[in-house]
């Protein structure tokens, strides 16, 4: 199958492909992952999940490079954070959204890597819809690579120690020594607790109450959610449950119909 990088083609190629092709766009960020991870890995991370993707689909899809500067405020304390405000984040992912949609195509999906990128980008998309009717005629889906493929992450199919992916957590250090084990540093873990914890609210897995703190007031390596139990053959096995969950979805998401315009329409 073709390789269909968006980055790798020429204007009136883009011109002749079919608008109806999925359009991948990547969200990552450079913030602190503790002593142990670099900075950069969840655009690695959700890179190398569209990268697969996109190898298995070929010409079903198109991949944009992945968006790498996130919205990463909550963890500025920490040295070698670069980050972009929520308000700037969403400006940055409309005019990506509004030029995607200028060039036609009509089904795009956001496949994101960082938890913080997620209320910007969707306040982006809610706005954009509510304001332009190319934009409400098209479909734009947004999830992050742990929610799209849940499934693929379930701790029980893995030997996972933890329920779920907090950060430079089991999760996160098994996929880097997957895909990049040189970046790993084991020996550098930093044990930690949650400093807030009950039935209302986890600092680690939150809960049905919100609360907002800078990672500067709830952990002070910056890592969470035992990084110590993370292994390679975790990564392994979790990244091609998660490849295969976002391909079944994206197999399903180009046959979805289009929604024409229904109402307002009156009863009378």
């Amino acid at each position: 199958m073709k390789i269909m990088l968006w980055h790798e083609q020429t204007w009136p190629t883009i011109e002749s492909l079919d608008k109806q092709t999925p359009v991948i766009i990547p969200l990552g960020s450079l913030e602190q992952h503790g002593h142990h991870l670099p900075l950069f890995v969840d655009t690695i991370q959700v890179t190398s999940i569209a990268q697969r993707v996109e190898q298995e689909l070929g010409d079903q899809v198109l991949l944009l490079p992945t968006q790498w500067l996130g919205c990463s405020h909550h963890h500025k304390d920490f040295p070698g954070t670069i980050s972009a405000l929520p308000s700037l984040y969403s400006e940055m992912i409309n005019t990506i959204t509004q030029s995607v949609l200028r060039a036609g195509f009509r089904r795009l999906f956001f496949l994101n890597g960082h938890g913080g990128n997620q209320v910007p980008a969707s306040q982006a998309i809610i706005e954009l819809i509510a304001q332009d009717d190319t934009a409400n005629d098209a479909y734009i889906t947004f999830s992050s690579w742990w929610s799209v493929g849940g499934e693929g992450v379930k701790p029980e199919k893995h030997n996972l120690t933890t329920q779920f992916v907090s950060h430079a957590c089991e999760y996160e250090t098994s996929m880097m020594l997957f895909i990049r084990p040189d970046l790993v540093h084991m020996d550098r873990i930093q044990k930690t607790h949650p400093r807030l914890a009950n039935k209302w609210f986890n600092v680690e897995y939150g809960g049905p109450v919100s609360v907002f703190k800078r990672y500067q007031n709830v952990v002070a390596p910056g890592n969470m959610g035992s990084p110590e139990q993370g292994t390679t053959e975790k990564g392994e096995n979790m990244s091609a449950a998660v490849v295969a969950q976002i391909i079944a979805f994206l197999n399903d998401f180009r046959t979805w119909p289009h929604l024409e315009k229904i109402g307002p329409k009156s009863c009378l």
